[in-house]
This record gives structure tokens, sequence and C-alpha cells, in this order.
């Protein structure tokens, strides 16, 4: 057998049946066991080099010099197991030598492990040979140097639906490969004669003749990864940048709104998988562009069905409130709303207001800027008003139901509310509103959460993620995201109307738009602009896809956002005006500047 791999052609089993691949059945058919590499064998690192991982994780924590830390860190830890007599060093040691604050410290550890498992790749043609080993009965078993370990490795298998397999990995083993032992404690395990097993691996001394100096059959192995860019064409994971001055609209979209919508997009895919979700709810604003790519680009994303919900916080506590929780929903009623004039708090929840004189009886009428000196009153008239908001409420409330009876979801299934939110409060309204009515497992999931303690509040009650939190990024750079949250809804929901409410038309549900603000034609113009952007680079991602290329992570995916916020004034003119719009706070008051 182990002539038969000696002559095993690596270039001739690189992709395709071939005389190789025949070879490597062959020999896996006739092995009483088969040993697998890790690291460039069954997976492959979806970036160029170990130096591009710290690189990413620098600029997530905002650490200029993290990539040169880390390595000194990582010789260090290796000097400190020569002296201690370990064969081999772990991550855990790795990060003991970085002159870091202890939580900073293991927030990073943790983060490396994600992201690692983030850019792993499976390797089609080892993982085939694997699944072929396993079903034909016999014994597979991973065999490899890695100061990952085996947790990692684990959960490495169980992402790509894998089946847990025995481990040798060096850093728990304290053997390694490369000086042969580990294979040792292998055949120690598996109590068979050594020429009855197969290893196969992609390093030419550690996998290779170590394996065959201690007696071992070997399959020198190298798969698609070994010396390819395994970046995707129109966005590279490791630069992102962007050019100088500010991004005509187009450029806009292209280069930054269709890269985070992508990024995010390909979060939800595995969130979904972990969650087991039944169906994608796409909520307004935020959900428009994420709904339109998924719909416009059938099979580039392998997600469970996805319906597009025109509601908002706004839609959704109305749709919550009923004759007898009135009152405690009179503080949502008048929020932020100092500046405006009183019947500007009800036209921004859709209820018509009374004839002014009536208003004027309150001492609310149309010449009043609001102030807290005036909330009593105005708390005082909504409550008196309430049977009239209470109308709106109920329509909203109903089209809800219908909305969600329409979807035909079962009791408990679980369901995700996607939406741009960053403290949970349209999920924790959405939920309010279902309770009574339909009974889901409503997860939440958001572009950003804050660390803020509302959000620490939801959390704790709710099933709430995020693409970036606090946990993945640096603080600073999680606020920065969230003082520019308009603008980030702006590139992912360029319409100018909010859904304020619901209405059922026939069996259908449409959003009810508040439709006080309509964007100029210049405006109109440029947003059509970057939504054309976002959508054609949604069209090269694909065929970059289907040239084999390889997306960075989803994180990555969307930093160039982060970049962007980086450099204040770099949002094309035309859409800031938009991009700083706040409807909720939006007055049309005569004397109200704005």
């Amino acid at each position: 057998m182990t002539a038969m791999i000696d002559s095993l052609d690596p270039a001739a089993i690189s992709g395709g049946p071939s005389l190789g691949d025949q070879v490597l059945h062959e020999a896996i058919m006739a092995a009483g066991a088969v040993s697998f590499g890790f690291y460039g064998t069954l997976f492959h690192r979806a970036a160029p080099s170990p130096d591009a991982v710290f690189d990413m994780l620098g600029r997530r924590y905002s650490m200029s010099g993290f990539s040169a830390q880390r390595k000194a860190a990582q010789a260090e830890a290796l000097d400190r197991a020569r002296k201690a007599g370990r064969r081999e060093i772990t991550l855990a040691g790795i990060y003991d030598c970085l002159t870091l604050e202890p939580t900073l410290a293991a927030s990073i550890k943790a983060a490396e492990v994600a992201l690692e498992l983030d850019l792993l790749c499976p390797d089609p043609i080892a993982i085939a040979a694997l699944r072929q080993a396993q079903a034909s009965g016999c014994r597979v078993l991973i065999v490899a140097d890695s100061y990952m370990g085996r947790a990692f490795v684990r959960d490495a298998l169980g992402r790509h639906g894998l089946d847990s397999v025995a481990l040798f990995i060096s850093s728990d083993c304290n053997l390694t490969a490369r000086d042969g032992d580990l294979f040792d404690l292998a055949i120690d395990y598996l109590q068979l004669p050594r020429e009855r097993v197969l290893h196969v691996g992609c390093d030419v001394q550690g996998d290779v003749a170590q394996a065959r100096a201690k007696g071992l059959a070997a399959a020198h192995y190298q798969g698609r990864g070994q010396g390819s860019d395994m970046s995707v064409g129109p966005v590279t994971p490791m630069s992102a940048a962007l050019p100088a001055g500010t991004l005509p609209p187009r450029d806009l979209g292209y280069r930054v709104a269709g890269p985070a919508a992508v990024g995010f997009l390909n979060w939800i895919e595995r969130q979904a998988k972990l969650d087991d979700i039944r169906h994608l709810l796409f909520c307004s604003r935020g959900g428009y562009l994420l709904e339109r790519l998924v719909q416009e680009s059938p099979g580039l994303w392998s997600l469970p069905p996805c319906s597009f919900l025109p509601g908002s916080r706004i839609a959704f506590d109305l749709a919550a409130m009923d004759d007898l929780n009135f009152a405690d929903y009179l503080p949502f009623l008048i929020s932020r709303s100092d500046g405006l004039a009183p019947f500007e708090v009800l036209e921004r929840i859709g209820v018509p207001a009374p004839a002014p004189e009536v208003m004027k009886k309150y001492e609310l009428g149309d010449e009043i800027r609001l102030s807290p000196a005036a909330h009593p009153r105005l708390r005082g008239f909504l409550f008196e008003y309430r049977f009239e908001i209470l109308k709106v409420c109920r329509r909203n409330r109903r089209a809800l139901f219908t909305f969600m009876r329409n979807l035909r979801l079962a009791p408990e299934t679980p369901v995700a509310l996607v939406d741009l939110g960053w403290d949970g409060a349209t999920q924790e309204a959405f939920e309010t509103a279902l309770s009574g009515m339909v009974d889901l497992s409503v997860h939440g999931y958001s572009f950003g959460l804050t660390d803020g303690e509302d959000s620490r509040r939801r959390r704790r009650a709710r099933r709430m993620a995020a693409l970036f939190t606090d946990t993945d990024v640096a603080p600073a750079i999680l606020r920065r995201l969230h003082a520019n949250r308009a603008s980030v809804g702006l590139l992912f929901d360029a319409r100018s109307q909010v859904a304020i409410g619901l209405e059922v038309i026939g069996n259908d549900v449409r959003g009810v738009d508040d439709v006080r603000w309509h964007p100029d034609a210049a405006t109109g113009a440029a947003i059509s602009a970057m939504i054309d952007g976002a959508m054609a680079f949604v069209q090269d991602y694909a065929a970059g896809l289907a040239a084999g290329a390889v997306p960075p992570p989803a994180l990555e995916m969307a930093w160039p956002l982060v970049n962007l916020l980086d450099r204040p004034g770099s949002l094309a003119q035309d859409l800031r005006a938009l991009a700083d719009f706040d409807p909720w706070t939006a007055s049309r008051h005569p004397r109200q500047a704005r």
C-alpha cells in the first residue's frame, strides 16, 4: 500500500474524478484506519497568511501594533515552553505573554478563535475522502500540529456538518507530529499494525516523512488553498480601502452599502443555521435592501423562507397599546417631542389631529413649541384623546395578526426579526405586540448592539444577536457606528418613508408610511444610484464566488462601512440631508429652525 501512495500525484487529485482520486480511494479502502492533517489538508485558511489574521484583529480592536505584539508573544510562548520542558505551545500560553489588560486579552483571544473558525474553508476532496473512510467503516482520526486545541477542531468539524472523530492535537497532547511522537500516541490508541494506518497530510516533513518514519503509510495531499489567494474579488478582507474625498452615490453603494449588506446577510445565514430559524422577517426600514438582495439573488444565500415585514418600532408599539395599558405608553408618545408642534405628536404616529380650535382649548395650538413645561398638558390631552389613538392601535394589531397568520407558522416556530436597531427596542415592541396573539420563538438579528443599560436589559430577557458587538470590536468602534446610525440605516434602506403603521388590504398587509417627507429630485436620483451600486456589487460578488473565490468573514466584509465613518463628511453630499433626518423628531413648525 505504501508504494501505491508514494506514486500519488498531488496535482492529479486537485479536482474531479481522476487517477489520483482512485489511488486515494483504493488506499482508504485498504486501510484499517485513516488519519488526516487539519490545516492545509481538511481545511484551508481564507487569508493570505497568519499575519493577515493578526492584522484583522488589530483593526477590530483599534490596536495598530497588535500584529507585531502577537507574533512576539508567540515566540516568547515557545521559549517559555521549551524552558519548562513542554513540547508544544497553546493559544492560552501565547496570550499569557501579551502585555494587555486581562479582560482585553481574554476578549481578543476569544475573537481570534472566532475569526479562525470564520476563515476556515473545507477542502472538498479531503472532506470527501474523510466521509468515504467513515462510510466504509474505517476508523478515522485527526493528527495535527496546532496551538488552537481540540475544542477548536471539534467546533470546526461541527460547523461544517462533520461528525466528531478522535483528535490528536499537539497543544493538548504536548506531543507533535513534526517529531513523530504524536503518531505513536495515535497508534497506541488504535491498537492496529502501523502498516494498516494511512495518514493524509500536506506537510512533506511533518505529515509525510514523520508518518513513514513511524511505519505508517502516508499520502502527500495539497489542496486548493495551497499558495492561492482566498479572498473574493470586489472587496479584499485585508484592505477594503476607500478612495479619498466624497464618494459619488453609486460608488457609495458599490464600495460600502453592497459589502455591508452582503456581510450582514452572510452573518445572518450562519446565525440562522445555528438557531434553527424557520422564517426570516426583514423589518422595515433596514430590511428593504436586504430582502431585495435575497429575492433578486436566488441561491446566493442558503436561508429559510423570508418575508418583508413593513413595520417599525412605532408600528409595533402602537399594535401593543390598548385601553388597559394606554397610560404606560404615554412616555413613548411624548418622547423626544420638544420643539414639535402639538399636532405633530399625533401626525408622526398616523393619527389625525382634532380641529385647531380644539387644540387651543388645551393650550396646545399650532403656534406652541413643545417643551418640558407643556408635557403635563400634552399628557392630559393624549389621555383624553386616547379613543382616537386606539383606533389606529387596533388597526395595527389586526394587520400584524393577519400578516403573521398568513405565514402559517406553527406555535413555537423559531423566527428571526432582522432589524438595524441598536438596543433591541424594535424586537421588544414586536414580541410585546404578538403576546397573546401569536406564540413564536423570536430571535432578534441586528447589525449592531450597544452595551447600554437598555440593551443589556433586553439581552438578558430575549434572544438577541448582532454582527457588531462590543465582544467583536473595540467599544470605540461600536460607539462610532451607533453615533452614525442614521447613516448606517440610510445605506440599508434609502427610502425616505418610514412605516409608522400597518393596515389590511383585502387579505394582504401593507405598511402605512409616514408620507410627510419626500426626497427632492436630486436626492431621489442619488438614492437610486446608490442602490444600483449595491446591486452591481452583489452581482460581481456572486460572479467571484462562482469562479471559486472565497468571501472574507462577515465582519471583514462589512468593514468598509467602519472605514467610511473614520472619515467624517465622506457621505455623498446629495444623501447627507436624508442621512441626518430623523422623522420622529422632524418638524414642519414654521418657527422651528431645522
